[in-house]
């Protein structure tokens, strides 16, 4: 796809309308610390030098996925606009980055004057040493934003409102640092959200670290998927039929099938399982994610939406479920990744399970 179609696409993004998922708050970064359990369950095998179609929802933890599992072409599908926006403003950074950790020096806005060697830099805590080892500069946050405003209305014709959106997204990364989190930070320290320090640092229980900003490499495949516009972050909902049309006609442009699906924890909003207030949890209408009324309708919509999605024999399903009661014993942890063969989870759905927490053990 060449910028031009890709610039239609973040116009569409910028001016139309969606039905809105019903998040009432930010997702600056992801809020998941297991995207290693979940990669080393789904990577590619030894020699495999790519695989198909990527498509997900959410923020940064799509770069991490990207890097690792290394998909031919990446569409992200968030009802979310500030969720877009916030895209482009990594894939601008991004593609100025020579390695991850001027890239992480932009995303901050800090300036650093004795630049470690790369060969400290080859573990997750030596890059955040070093970056640590810069010093926060308005200056350069001014310089910085000021060029991705430029860049924003050269490329996609932002106006006002779009790059005011920009800077508030940008201003949040100077603003919090490595702390920033998911949401605002009242709302974090109250839901114990994990910081993005925690995010790059994290391990599997193999002590195995896949973090896009770890390794050149992944970083590498991540800027060139970037630069040649592979990387697609859409408007959309993925219980809406014309945002399903959408990625199928994505797919079928670049000759691909979908063969890794990654819906972080959508599932539980769709359930209402919880809903997120400034204070944290504001209440919990359907904590079990049990499959009743409205919400049994809302989600059949969304596996009725998954089910028309072109996906690959063997594609896999990436979730994440928020810990539950269920039989009397608590199941799953906070944020429980689960790994599976997308027909696996239609063949469980298709036994008319009583809850979210069925189809998952």
């Amino acid at each position: 796809m060449d910028s031009l179609e890709l610039r239609d696409l973040v116009q569409a993004g910028l001016h139309d309308t969606v039905r809105p998922s019903n998040y009432t708050m930010d997702c600056f970064v992801t809020s998941e610390i297991g995207h290693n359990d979940v990669i080393t369950k789904c990577r590619p095998g030894a020699g495999t030098t790519g695989t198909g179609a990527y498509v997900g929802v959410g923020p940064c933890q799509n770069l991490t996925y990207i890097g690792a599992l290394r998909p031919r072409v990446a569409i992200i599908c968030d009802s979310r606009l500030d969720n877009m926006i916030e895209h482009l403003m990594f894939k601008m950074l991004i593609e100025r980055a020579n390695d991850p950790l001027d890239y992480l020096l932009m995303l901050f806005s800090r300036v650093i004057e004795d630049r470690p060697p790369s060969s400290l830099m080859s573990e997750p805590e030596g890059l955040i040493a070093a970056l640590n080892s810069g010093i926060p500069d308005p200056a350069a946050h001014r310089d910085t934003l000021a060029w991705l405003h430029s860049e924003a209305k050269r490329r996609w014709e932002f106006d006002h409102w779009h790059l005011d959106r920009l800077t508030r997204l940008y201003g949040e990364f100077f603003q919090r640092q490595l702390d920033i989190t998911a949401v605002n930070k009242e709302c974090a320290d109250a839901l114990g959200s994990p910081k993005l320090r925690d995010v790059i640092l994290a391990r599997n229980t193999q002590g195995r670290n896949f973090h896009f900003l770890t390794d050149g490499n992944r970083f590498s495949y991540v800027r060139q998927m970037h630069l040649n516009d592979r990387i697609l972050p859409l408007v959309g909902n993925f219980s809406s039929a014309t945002s399903i049309e959408l990625i199928n006609g994505l797919l079928a442009q670049f000759g691909e099938l979908a063969d890794t699906i990654y819906l972080s924890n959508i599932e539980d909003h769709v359930l209402g399982r919880y809903v997120l207030g400034p204070h944290g949890v504001a209440s919990e209408p359907n904590p079990d994610g049990e499959f009743t009324g409205s919400w049994a309708h809302s989600y059949a919509e969304l596996v009725d939406r998954l089910s028309a999605l072109h996906t690959a024999p063997d594609a896999m399903l990436l979730r994440f479920i928020y810990q539950g009661e269920r039989w009397g014993r608590s199941v799953g942890d906070d944020l429980e990744p689960t790994v599976s063969r997308l027909q696996t989870f239609f063949h469980s759905w298709g036994r008319k399970p009583a809850s979210l927490l069925d189809t998952c053990l």
